[in-house]
């Protein structure tokens, strides 16, 4: 029956999502009015985010009334159409006042586009906001309240939780400030990105996140105070109930936090009405309310490690563990991480080796710092200076924490990097380990009945150890193998360049920038390299200077310490330009070699090389795509031309040196016969041509095509671009040749891997 529920509940809300994206989908850029009830609002950073419910979407011009009777059936579905959640982004100061739940509003603004993931490892953002309810989002121009009244008792929350960061930004220096509103209120927002990405990778993340252990800390604090005052079972059940509940909505309702809240409320009812407790039950009750809520919250990052932590808990304790209390800690420790490991690596591509360590230090003083910021902010109403001295005991346990995580940061391998499993790595490693748990309560069982004899008892001796060997064997699977021949992965960059080349462990970049994503190495080059496990660029060719060639390099060269970039491949012409001094000066303060590349350049390993077909000297040239280095990969039978942004009259002046390279090798003219007759290719023919300029009728002109006849032709360009990219003669020149066309603005990242005779080209996110 559950399954049943739980089938119909998902399949309603996939339709009610998907025909609420379809209308957001149909206002496009138009400017829109936004119509509901405000249920939750958060003021913080640059943005405030409001989440509107039962929301209204109509042309921000004009209504349906004014609409002439005779109007198109397009204009009048622009107006009072059903979009469900929609989360708002609203710049600080556009509010007049703060709104408060309850309360009905019409928002002015635009629609954001609800995209997936365009490469491997990116975040998804439109499954984030599924697994929360959201429909959609918008970023805010104006909000105006049109009527309503505030909901008390979440605006009363709401009112507490405003103040409470207040008071926080007063008494605690700033890198506290935000680390306290994350642990008290579940506002993360303000959070040192530094300090949030240096416990991720040591393991202690989950400490930021309102759950089980912040809940309990509250809650049971709370429950055992008062059962010390002498309320009975029932009164205090019923007051801490109250305090958690209130609690978990008051830091955001998280599908972790609310796992918590349900599973203490059964807590306290078993204790008020003498019933026993089980943690297993409680998990299993909270998760089905919880899916039956919202369907979609199972794909969240929060709720699966979540839900996974305590159930390996409960397991643990159920299969036979150490009765020494020091033992246990390290036995149940260590049932969390192997539990676990598969989530936090499909989430964060990494595991952090000393983070079952770390939480043995850390977890006995986290009640401390709850305490000491809720005393400071409770003393901070009678005098700021009480404040700042009760919050002084929690400030050195985060300076400690901090230290001790740069600490071990320092140590080697202190943070693998295993990139993203596979799903059906992760479907095996869970099978076995399920198989495993079950044939171990079978022998718990057997031997509490006293029937463990014969192999029954040796296999219980020796499970131990064949625990250990499987575990071993399915983690393995989890890890990312290297391709086995050569693998070019054309990445979705948005309007730009970005390819990567993966070849016996050796890594080539093509390029990587983009002028309509300005994060793109924080947000798409560097999730997909850690999703493959790839923390060293062997060579990374900047073809030229354009910044949507390379801003994404630059990016990893300045500021990502994890990545590192063995050799910087310019074209000869930038060796005497001002043009290319950030990129050298970032290459060289990084350790980075500078070299420079063009026609006659050889890189090669084994079956893999990539030749320089231009430009062919150093010499100063003032348009930059002029400067474009061109290059042939060649892998056995397959071979690839990058193009950079080269015009037709470089593309010329290739062709040339490619002929004057045919007559200095003195091919003879009777066997280039022969080879045409017999359909073989000459070293020049190639499978797959990467389009000059995004596809631009300035390159890609016939000659080229009918001297290297691609058989499949890949654009790079962002949708919707300024520039017309790319450009209708282009198309038809390259359908007259028959070549067919892949653009990453449509499918996103395109991989082509091939053994060295035959290739394949797929869309890995599509």
């Amino acid at each position: 029956m559950m399954l049943l529920f739980g089938g119909l509940r998902y399949s309603y809300e996939f339709h009610r999502m998907g025909a609420d994206n379809s209308t957001i989908e149909e206002f496009g850029q138009l400017n829109v009015a936004l119509r509901g009830e405000v249920e939750s609002y958060n003021a913080s950073g640059k943005n405030d985010r409001l989440v509107i419910r039962d929301g209204k979407l109509s042309n921000a011009y004009g209504s349906r009334e004014t609409l002439a009777p005779d109007a198109p059936e397009e204009m009048k579905r622009r107006y009072d159409r059903d979009v469900g959640r929609i989360m708002v982004y609203l710049k600080k100061g556009d509010a007049v006042k703060s709104p408060y739940p309850g309360e009905e509003v019409e928002i002015y603004g635009k629609m954001i586009p609800s995209e997936g993931p365009h490469n491997e490892g990116e975040f998804d953002f439109g499954l984030y906001y599924k697994s929360i309810g959201i429909s959609g989002s918008m970023y805010g121009e104006r909000l105006e309240f049109t009527g309503g009244d505030p909901e008390p008792f979440r605006a009363g929350l709401q009112e507490i939780r405003m103040k409470l960061c207040g008071i926080l930004d007063e008494i605690a220096e700033e890198e506290d400030s935000g680390i306290y509103k994350a642990l008290l209120a579940g506002e993360k927002s303000s959070m040192d990105k530094e300090i949030r990405e240096l416990y991720q990778r040591n393991g202690i993340a989950h400490i930021l996140a309102v759950s089980g252990l912040h809940l309990s800390i509250i809650g049971a604090g709370f429950h055992g105070l008062l059962r010390k005052a002498g309320a009975g079972k029932k009164a205090a059940g019923v007051a801490a109930a109250a305090i958690v509940l209130s609690y978990g909505i008051f830091t955001g309702s998280s599908g972790s936090a609310m796992r918590a809240v349900i599973m203490l409320l059964m807590k306290f009812t078993g204790e008020a009405i003498g019933r026993s407790y089980d943690m297993l039950t409680a998990l299993a009750l909270s998760c089905l309310l919880l899916v039956g809520e919202e369907p979609y919250i199972v794909f969240g990052s929060g709720f699966q490690l979540s839900f996974m932590a305590v159930f390996a808990l409960g397991m643990g304790m159920e299969l036979s563990h150490p009765e020494n209390e020091v033992l246990n800690g390290i036995y149940i420790s260590l049932v969390l991480q192997i539990c676990t490991l598969p989530l936090i690596l499909y989430h964060f591509f990494r595991f952090p080796l000393y983070g079952l360590l770390l939480n043995f230090i850390i977890l006995p003083f986290m009640s401390y710092v709850i305490y000491s910021g809720f005393l400071a902010v409770a003393v901070s109403v009678f005098s700021i200076t009480l404040g700042v001295a009760a919050i002084g005991s929690g400030h050195y346990i985060l300076a400690f924490y901090t230290e001790l995580c740069g600490r071990i940061s320092e140590i080697p391998y202190s943070s693998l990097l295993l990139g993203r499993p596979s799903e059906a790595g992760i479907i095996i490693y869970y099978g076995c380990l399920f198989a495993l748990v079950m044939f171990a309560l079978f022998l718990k069982d057997m031997r509490k009945k006293g029937r463990l004899k014969g192999r029954r008892a040796v296999l219980y001796r020796e499970l131990p150890k064949l625990s250990v060997a499987l575990i071993l064997l399915v983690t393995y699977l989890l890890i990312p193998k290297t391709p086995g021949g050569i693998e070019v992965t054309v990445l979705d960059v948005g309007q730009g360049d970005g390819m990567v080349i993966r070849c016996d462990g050796l890594v080539v970049t093509v390029d990587g920038g983009s002028s309509s994503e300005k994060k793109l190495a924080e947000n798409r080059l560097v999730p997909y390299l850690q999703s493959q496990a790839i923390d060293t660029i062997d060579a990374a060719f900047i073809t030229h200077c354009d910044s949507d060639h390379y801003s994404g390099i630059l990016g990893i060269l300045e500021e990502e310490d994890d990545l590192f970039v063995k050799e910087l491949m310019l074209p000869y012409p930038a060796e005497k330009d001002e043009r290319y001094d950030k990129l050298r000066n970032a290459a060289i303060k990084r350790g980075t070699k500078v070299v420079y590349f063009g026609a006659g350049s050889v890189l090669e390993t084994g079956m893999f090389s990539l030749l320089g077909l231009y430009p062919s000297d150093d010499g100063y040239i003032s348009e930059a795509n002029s400067h474009s280095i061109v290059m042939l990969l060649r892998y056995g039978e397959f071979s690839m031309l990058f193009t950079g942004d080269m015009d037709k009259e470089c593309e010329y002046r290739m062709l040339e040196y490619m002929r004057k390279l045919e007559e200095s090798e003195s091919v003879p003219e009777a066997e280039t016969k022969r080879m045409a007759e017999k359909g073989e290719r000459d070293e020049f023919d190639i499978d797959v041509l990467k389009l000059g300029h995004h596809g631009s009728s300035t390159s890609t002109f016939r000659e080229l095509l009918e001297r290297m006849k691609p058989e499949y032709g890949i654009i790079s360009y962002g949708k919707d671009n300024d520039y017309g990219h790319p450009h209708r003669e282009t198309m038809e020149i390259l359908e007259e040749y028959g070549i067919e066309v892949c653009e990453t603005a449509k499918v996103g990242e395109i991989r082509i891997a091939s053994d060295g005779k035959k290739y394949s080209l797929f869309y890995p996110i599509r």
